[in-house]
């Protein structure tokens, strides 16, 4: 049933395509603006320093740069079917895309016979390179305290570690199909693992501290909460699940959203943000898990992030457009508050 209610939404670029989940009448009005993409089937988003808003097109092989007023100002090439786009808001400012197929400008020939492969740009859009990531079909980043950036390899079940000038310096083990990444504030990363249910939880030197198991198949999104517990969507449940913070790990209970939930990200208030894929909506939960409100956005919502007005960006894949809507978030001091699903 989920391919055809997907089908629909690519053929038909319309909001409220698909249904509702969750059985909440938590509607709540938001002023909402609706742009181009800059390209097509729009998946990684970011927004940068100066609030302009980068977009990752899947089948554009492109990144977009468009202004906080949804003008499209540029478009880069990047490898073959960029799905993950992280800004590096702590230090450098650099966006850094996740190639699943492959290639980019300037691209290497990568070892083993892997095919994964990283673009970064400057924050003005100028090529720093491509880069290998020693594995297959790499998904969504993250930085650690030092600015090397985490890669999750979904094709070969690790996690690349790479320095900012796209040097490869390890790779770790992880569950089947690692998809989305988030870094609590101790600095151990949080990998899905899409294909068997599980979560990974890796230090910072990539020891691993646990494997949480029977989160449900296809856990996508993720993001950590101020007290450093896990939020992560389960795709095929159709909820978002929550994890106590390192070293307990024990879970709080799942909470209904959408269909085919994807993103999550929290914004400063510890508000948790949903996109749902097949019910084109986004869902908000208070920071205890209570749903206050929930906002329809264009076809097949990927992922979101967060301008310092508070207003929420929505990629909407199979519309090629970028939902805003405005002032539904308490903004971040710095930092995009951008989501990985």
């Amino acid at each position: 049933m989920r391919s055809v209610a997907i089908l629909a939404c690519l053929m038909v670029f319309a909001w409220g395509c698909g249904s509702s989940g969750g059985g909440s009448s938590a509607n709540q009005s938001a002023s909402v603006e609706t742009f181009k993409s800059g390209g097509n089937y729009p998946e990684g988003i970011g927004v940068d320093a100066s609030d302009n808003v980068w977009v990752a097109n899947r089948y554009s092989n492109s990144v977009a740069e468009l202004s906080n007023s949804g003008k499209v100002l540029a478009t880069f090439p990047v490898g073959v079917r960029p799905h993950g786009l992280k800004i590096d808001r702590g230090n450098t400012q650099n966006i850094w895309v996740e190639n699943t197929v492959g290639g980019g400008p300037d691209a290497p020939a990568c070892p083993s016979g892997t095919t994964g492969t990283v673009t970064a740009l400057d924050s003005g859009g100028t090529l720093i390179g491509t880069f290998c990531t020693d594995g297959d079909a790499p998904q969504h980043a993250q930085f650690d305290s030092s600015g090397d950036v985490w890669v999750t390899n979904q094709g070969s079940n690790t996690v690349a570690e790479l320095n900012g000038s796209g040097a490869l310096l390890n790779t770790f083990n992880t569950g089947k199909n690692p998809h989305a990444i988030a870094v609590d504030q101790s600095g151990n990363f949080w990998i899905g693992n899409y294909y068997d249910g599980t979560i990974t939880v890796l230090s910072a030197l990539g020891l691993e501290l646990s494997t949480v198991a029977e989160v449900g198949l296809q856990p996508t999104g993720n993001s950590i909460d101020s007290e450093g517990n896990l939020w992560q969507s389960v795709q095929s449940l159709d909820v978002v699940a929550g994890f106590e913070a390192s070293p307990s790990f024990a879970s709080m209970g799942t909470h209904p959203v959408g269909l085919g939930p994807r993103g999550v990200t929290i914004d400063h208030a510890d508000n948790i943000f949903v996109a749902n894929q097949e019910s084109n909506d986004v869902f908000k939960f208070d920071s205890s898990g209570n749903e206050v409100a929930h906002y329809k956005v264009g076809g097949c919502p990927e992922n979101m992030a967060i301008d310092s007005k508070g207003d929420l960006w929505v990629s909407d894949a199979c519309a090629s457009t970028v939902t805003k809507l405005h002032k539904v978030a308490v903004p971040f001091p710095s930092g995009d508050g951008d989501s990985n699903g």
